[in-house]
């Protein structure tokens, strides 16, 4: 089956996966999935700060063209399957001035200016064994040059690891909040019991042969 993912960047050159496997049915994990706050990946703040740090040194603002859940534009899901984000941006130049904004699925597929790059970020999620959830999360990212490509290597070698550590954080917290929702579905209810009719008795005659009540 093809993934949504595939129709906004199916060539990517770099790209990152992560998966987690977690005890709560698909509806909950959804749910998780769509209630992700980027307060929940708390541990990832050091890194966030970092970034706006040097953001604001070079250019005199904090960066905004960062890949993180709450900063990009949905561009497409599938309800208890696979949920697409997406941006464009030159985050090799930590939070340049006049960077590009896309709003809709349409702008992000229709956006090939030169010295950008397009990332997007998945969660796909898949059936496991005893009513549990696979989680995959996939970071991909196409640049729309050769120049910008260069330069995203270097920069992706150096992010890479930090990446994956959010990634792994978004994981962990968007698992917690699954077996919460889980644990606060209602139980179904029980079998109802099928209730048969009373045998009818039957009754001994004068002459000790059985007949049916009259």
């Amino acid at each position: 089956m093809t993934n949504l993912v595939d129709q906004f960047l199916p060539s990517p050159h770099f790209r990152e996966k992560h998966t987690i496997t977690i005890a709560a049915p698909a509806p909950a994990v959804w749910a998780a999935c769509r209630r992700l706050d980027p307060r929940d990946i708390r541990l990832a703040r050091p890194l966030f700060a970092a970034r706006d740090g040097i953001a604001r040194l070079r250019h005199g603002h904090g960066q905004r063209d960062m890949p993180t859940p709450g900063a990009m534009t949905r561009l497409a899901e599938e309800r208890h399957r696979e949920i697409v984000e997406g941006l464009v941006g030159q985050w090799w130049k930590f939070g340049v001035p006049g960077g590009h904004q896309v709003t809709s699925a349409e702008e992000f597929r229709d956006f090939h200016q030169p010295g950008y790059a397009k990332a997007t970020l998945s969660l796909l999620l898949e059936e496991a064994a005893d009513g549990r959830t696979r989680l995959t999360t996939e970071t991909r990212v196409r640049c729309l040059d050769d120049s910008s490509r260069r330069v995203m290597a270097r920069y992706w070698l150096l992010i890479r690891p930090f990446s994956g550590f959010v990634r792994r954080l978004m994981l962990a917290a968007i698992r917690r909040r699954a077996l919460t929702e889980a644990a606060a579905a209602p139980s179904p209810p029980p079998p109802r019991r099928l209730s048969c009719p009373r045998p009818t008795c039957r009754r001994s005659g004068p002459d000790g042969s059985s007949r049916w009540p009259g």
